[in-house]
């Protein structure tokens, strides 16, 4: 042990010997110091030309080799996505009205009119192909004529509405599956009711009368023979069934039960349904003449909602009724503006629904437009400091704004809309960081009118105000710096940087607290009667040690962060280490060149405010007695020290703290939820609340890729299918799963292309069914799912494949306890499968799942390394076990109550957390240190030197985090989840670390610390004898007996020479002083 301490001595005296001459030259020869400062920031600054900006969400927080990364690269060059889609929640309490309708109609035309760089929707939009060679926008006129002169009558009467069959109405719909339309369990004896139904309600069809004929002309609304369920086959529900009430969805019993009944009429005069299906009918055409028809189709944009059920025509949208909505809605399985298949009732949310489960009402709808970058388009990579999904061209994304304020600049009664654009993401966390950004800047300036009342004395040349801005000005000296440099190695900026100014303040300000402080110590031992050189000299001697501790140790934490596999964790890091460590030169230089001339100028008496002007009639007393206030605590401090009672209080205390920090870090959850980052008042926050309250069990989709595959994978497919469907039935990681594959099989079967599955998979035909399938009716939806090595044409067989794609279906899962072991799954499976050489799922989410598969262990590795950093160098700086065991314990303490409340503060361990918590280690490492630091070369008993450590460093680790708070108040007010995070983590570091600083770790030294003696027994500091840890002597006293505390004089000049051990010798001290230091 003695060893140790000699090893602790030496080191410590050398480097007070270090810092004691530095601050002298510096005192002596400022201007040169500061030029040199300028030069070289100015030079380190250069790098800014290698300034670059990341916003891609999946380039800052997953691995350049993560399997997402490495798939996302891969489709890039074979399937590259071109699609963004826009979405509208429209909601009303009941959205299945005709206002409802017309109100979508009116919000639509707004969204078609938008017109940019001269594009419309029209001219921007995703194409896809009419799903029917037979499909027209116009209906198609039916007449009913009659030699009778009273028949046009009556048929104007049923034009009118005032004559209806009504005896021949169902009293309930027939029961269909929502999710499968073709439920084939018929009703016998239904097949002849159902035949010829038709619809010829007044709000179903246009009636014109030709009265010189007696005939009139019908043009159905809606043709519900043609784009309706196969009715004949539907099965009638013969008993009434009473069904659950869930979230989304409830069952009413009312008389509207009826009213979806009321159009299904019974009519001799309706033209006969098809029985032939209509691919069987295509057969009979010539295939020439079948795809000259098809290839003259014109094709239409790619968007979804309610209105196209009218094909967008506004006189039918402004005369439609209710019961037509409600018929729609139910009836229709194909969508009658391109006839493809639709699902209306997938687009409703919080339905309502009769006794026979039949929807009558909803809340909300969603309306879909797809836009595709053209080929060839420059894309705009950096569209603010948000993070970003998918870069776009400029055309697309100024539409996508014009997009995004039509729909919150229109209002309708009763009705609230909710855009969700595709840039919708980068634009609202760009939003959110400028206008947290200025609370942020609010803070700040909290801390400096703080600074500046906390470094100099209240009166009129001793208030230090141009310090106080020269020392802010060393952190953005060194922020730029750390920006510089770093941008010069290739390190991006990220959306975390802008949480850099608030840390390096933290850290900067402390070290300009501690080394003010120290110099006030060194004034108070010596008065007047020292030169300012030497003054500085001894102040920095201290000073110097102590901010070299905590910069070392905080320069560590983040260098090791810089190994994470996170990049925009990394580039943060290694921004933060270089920063912090040039803030830490900036302030031993810059900051104590300027401490000598404002030192100079107050020995002048100028003003503290306007240097030009000099105030020989000044009073140097301080407005509010901070050293008389300051000396009562200290007397009051000293006394609940050395009570055995305050010191069981503050340890029971700890461990309380440490058992609520225990239990909360147990059960804090690991959830990344990209959503989170948003501000909660945000459009796009909303859209995403209402989207989960309307649609609660709607999950992700991922998207299952495959590259080169053929008639061998498909039997492998078919497998693959089953399995997948397997588990879609446990109704556990799968919600539902679709493929080209199913649906080919089915068609071929249906329409005797082959008369068994295994006669699909044969090289001879499987490639002019795949042909003929993707030029039908059903199959053309499919044709987006490929690409060939060829052109696909029709009439010829199929190209081989080189890329092809299908959709699986997650369930809403509540967090990585869920999604993280379904998506393994899925993988396994489809790695599995044997369907392709090349083969994976991917989908957008699946970058914030992969970062919560290593969230948690990069979390525990960084603090991990970061506390192996604290323990290196506090011992070998410290070279004192007991302290830096001590040191060590703090920080320990710390972290897990931080961590512990995060939890009951309601904070996941999320990207943001996770960030926060290991810059936590660097704030509450400096707390603690200075305080080992203190005690280390104080001297006297345990309980003395824990008292000398907080009369003399005590107000600047306060000063300290006081500030850190100030900066941080303000983000309490945001709305950001990240300035909120910030607040959280940061606040609780501030109480918990000073509480284990300022508190905890002076009563664990009183009792335990390590305690210096001399030849003699004495106790004596490790330190050399002009430490300006010592407070200035009051009075002279003899020592105090042993195991007490002894009064302020006991701790002078006088006995601090005649007991310490000096590790440096006589000559050497004498040399420094240079005969000016008074003996």
């Amino acid at each position: 042990m003695v060893s140790l301490k000699s090893a602790s001595g030496f080191l410590i005296g050398l480097l007070e010997k270090v810092f004691y001459r530095w601050g002298v030259f510096t005192s002596k020869h400022p201007y040169p110091v500061i030029l040199v400062s300028l030069l070289v920031t100015a030079l380190c600054a250069i790098g800014f030309v290698n300034f670059r900006q990341e916003h891609q969400a999946d380039k800052l927080w997953i691995p350049p080799w993560s399997e997402y990364l490495v798939n996302k690269r891969w489709l890039s060059g074979n399937f590259q996505g071109k699609h963004r889609t826009e979405f509208l929640l429209f909601q009303k309490d009941n959205v299945l009205t005709p206002e409802a309708i017309q109100q979508m109609w009116e919000i639509h035309k707004k969204i078609s009119e938008i017109k940019i760089h001269g594009f419309t929707f029209n001219d921007i939009c995703s194409k896809i192909p009419v799903g029917d060679i037979f499909h027209t926008d116009s209906p198609s006129p039916r007449y009913e004529c009659t030699e009778d002169p009273t028949a046009s009558a009556n048929i104007d009467k049923k034009a009118n509405g005032e004559d209806r069959e009504k005896d021949s109405v169902w009293p309930d719909y027939y029961d269909y599956g929502e999710d499968d339309y073709n439920t084939a369990a018929s009703d016998p004896g239904q097949d002849d009711l159902w035949t010829d139904y038709y619809d010829y309600e007044n709000d179903d069809s246009y009636y014109t009368t030709d009265s010189a004929k007696n005939c009139t002309t019908i043009i159905p609304r809606i043709d519900f023979e043609l784009y309706g369920k196969d009715l004949p086959k539907l099965k009638k529900k013969t008993t009434t069934t009473t069904s659950t009430t869930t979230t989304s969805t409830t069952t009413t019993s009312s008389p509207e039960d009826n009213i979806s009944a009321a159009s299904l009429v019974l009519s001799s005069t309706s033209k006969p349904k098809k029985e032939a299906n209509e691919d069987e009918e295509n057969d009979e055409l010539p295939i020439d003449v079948y795809c000259n028809i098809l290839q003259s189709l014109q094709e239409k944009c790619a968007q979804f909602n309610l209105l196209e059920i009218w094909k967008y025509n506004e006189t039918l949208i402004y005369s439609t009724t209710q019961q037509e909505i409600i018929d729609a809605v139910n009836l229709l399985e194909r969508n009658p503006w391109n006839s493809h298949r639709a699902h209306y009732l997938g687009s409703l949310g919080s339905k309502t629904r009769n006794a026979s489960g039949h929807t009558i009402a909803a809340k909300s709808v969603q309306m879909y437009w797809q836009v595709k970058i053209p080929d060839g388009a420059i894309l705009v990579k950096n569209q603010g400091s948000g993070l970003e999904l998918e870069p776009a061209d400029q055309v697309t994304l100024d539409w996508e704004k014009a997009f995004v304020e039509i729909a919150l600049n229109t209002t309708f009664p009763g009705v609230s809309m909710y855009p969700h654009a595709a840039r919708s993401y980068s634009d609202v966390s760009t939003d959110a960081i400028f206008f947290d950004a200025i609370k942020l800047a609010s803070g700040y300036m909290l801390m400096f009118i703080y600074t500046i009342l906390m470094l100099g004395k209240l009166n009129a040349v001793e208030v230090k105000m141009y310090l106080a801005i020269t020392g802010i000005a060393s952190v953005g000296m060194g922020l730029m710096i750390g920006m510089g440099l770093s941008s010069a190695l290739g390190f991006p900026y990220t959306p975390m940087h802008p949480a850099m100014p608030f840390l390096a303040l933290g850290i900067g300000i402390d070290d300009m607290f501690v080394i003010v402080q120290c110099w006030n110590n060194v004034k108070k031992q010596h008065g007047s009667n020292i030169e300012i050189s030497e003054a500085i000299g001894q102040g920095l001697k201290h000073a110097g040690v102590s901010v070299t501790i905590t910069t070392l140790t905080d320069v560590f934490a983040f260098a090791i962060g810089s190994i994470s596999r996170m990049p925009g964790l990394s580039a943060f890091c290694v921004s933060c280490a270089i920063a912090l460590a040039a803030i830490y030169l900036l302030q031993v230089t810059w900051f104590v060149a300027f401490l000598a001339l404002d030192e100079k100028r107050i020995a002048a008496k100028r003003h503290g405010i306007v240097p030009c002007v000099v105030k020989n009639d000044y009073n140097p007393t301080d407005m509010c007695n901070r050293e008389a206030l300051f000396a009562k605590f200290m007397k009051a401090y000293t006394k609940m020290l050395s009570n055995w009672i305050y010191k069981a209080a503050v340890i029971v205390t700890t461990l309380t703290l440490l058992g609520f920090g225990v239990w909360g870090a147990t059960e804090i959850e690991q959830k990344f939820d990209p959503i989170l980052l948003l501000p909660k008042g945000s459009y796009l926050r909303k859209w995403t609340e209402v989207n989960s309250e309307m649609y609660p069990t709607n999950g992700w989709s991922s998207v299952v890729y495959t590259g080169k595959m053929n008639y061998s994978n498909l039997p492998y497919m078919d497998k693959l299918m089953d399995d997948l469907q397997d588990v879609v039935n446990q109704k556990t990681y799968l919600k539902s799963r679709g493929s080209w594959w199913l649906d080919l099989k089915k068609w071929a079967l249906k329409n005797h292309k082959a008369d068994t599955v295994e006669d699909i998979w044969t090289e001879k035909d499987f490639p002019m069914i795949l042909s003929e399938f993707l030029h039908s009716s059903d199959g053309a939806k499919h044709k987006r799912n490929f690409e060939f090595e060829g052109n696909l044409t029709c009439g010829n067989p199929a190209p081989p494949i080189k890329v092809s794609k299908f959709s699986v279906g997650f369930p809403n899962f509540a967090g990585p306890s869920e999604h993280i072991p379904a998506k393994r799954l899925l993988e396994d499976m489809v790695n599995k499968s044997k369907i392709s050489e090349r083969a994976f799922s991917h989908v957008k989410i699946y970058a914030a799942w992969e970062t919560d598969e290593i969230i948690g262990t990069e979390l525990y590795r960084n603090i991990g390394l970061a506390l192996v950093a604290v323990v290196v160098v506090t011992l070998v700086l410290l070279t004192n076990f007991q302290i830096c065991f001590m040191v060590f314990c703090c920080v320990i303490l710390t972290l897990v109550d931080i961590v512990g409340f995060l939890h009951f503060w309601e904070m996941t361990i999320d990207i943001i957390s996770c960030v926060s918590i290991v810059l936590a280690i660097g704030l509450c490492v400096d707390y603690s240190v200075h305080i080992g630091h203190a005690f280390l070369i104080a001297p006297g008993s345990r309980l003395e030197k824990a008292v000398s450590a907080i009369e003399t460093i005590g107000p600047a680790v306060f000063n300290g985090g006081f500030t850190t708070f100030l900066a941080l108040s303000l983000l309490s007010l945001s709305q950001s989840n990240i300035f909120i995070t910030f607040f959280k983590v940061f606040f609780l570091t501030v109480v918990f670390g000073l509480f284990h600083g300022l508190l905890m770790l002076p009563v664990m030294l009183s009792i335990l610390g390590p305690q210096s003696m001399d030849e003699n027994g004495s106790n004596a500091p490790i330190s050399s004898p002009t430490s300006s840890v010592s407070p200035a002597p009051s009075e002279h006293h003899s020592p105090a007996p042993a195991g007490q505390l002894g009064k302020q004089g006991q701790r002078n000049l006088s006995y601090i020479q005649d007991n310490v051990i000096s590790i440096i010798s006589e000559n050497s001290l004498d040399e420094e002083k240079g005969g000016r230091y008074p003996e």
